[in-house]
């Protein structure tokens, strides 16, 4: 996944930010991360 587009809310899909996820192997190798989901609920949603 090497797209930039930032995560937006769940309920209200105001964009909330960036995330980067980074994988890292037995050698320190930075290697792909698969099968991950991202939940995220912006602050004033969650204060509902």
């Amino acid at each position: 996944m090497m797209d930039s587009n930032p995560v937006r809310c769940q309920k209200c899909g105001k964009p909330i930010g960036y995330i980067t996820i980074l994988g890292k192997g037995l050698l320190g190798m930075q290697q792909p991360v698969h099968n991950y989901k991202i939940v995220g609920i912006c602050m004033n949603c969650s204060q509902k």
